[in-house]
């Protein structure tokens, strides 16, 4: 069990790719950057499966930015866990854009010679 740089590990170019998907809401791009058996909790408390959080990326709000930030990387071999800071900007239908912040811990593993993001949980992050 070693603790990656988080600049050095390569998980964090798919998870800048799954970030880009999900702005672009191109989902063929992003349908492969996920595990067949995803668990996407948001920090509203909704829980998705793949197919739902699929249907949530084309259907739900609008994403203008989807950054994560301070990751820490800890690498597990065929699995790396990454936690960090979430900043979000999105929109609802009728509103303005809002900022969403939030701390997140990701399991990303390894398939073949890539990573899917098996399992993602988001906390609402204090006020500052």
């Amino acid at each position: 069990m070693t603790t990656a740089m988080a600049t050095e590990h390569p998980v964090l170019a798919a998870e800048r790719a799954r970030a880009a998907a999900v702005v672009a809401r191109d989902v063929a791009a992003l349908q492969p950057l996920l595990a067949p058996g995803l668990r996407y909790t948001h920090a509203t408390g909704t829980c998705h499966d793949l197919a739902a959080y699929l249907h949530y990326i084309t259907t739900g709000p609008r994403f203008e930015q989807v950054a994560l930030a301070a990751e820490q990387v800890l690498d597990l071999a065929d699995a790396v866990v990454i936690s960090g800071r979430l900043l979000l900007r999105l929109q609802r239908v009728g509103e303005p854009v809002q900022e969403a912040r939030s701390w997140v811990t990701a399991v990303w593993r390894r398939q073949g010679t890539g990573w899917q993001l098996a399992v993602f949980q988001s906390t609402k992050a204090a006020a500052a």
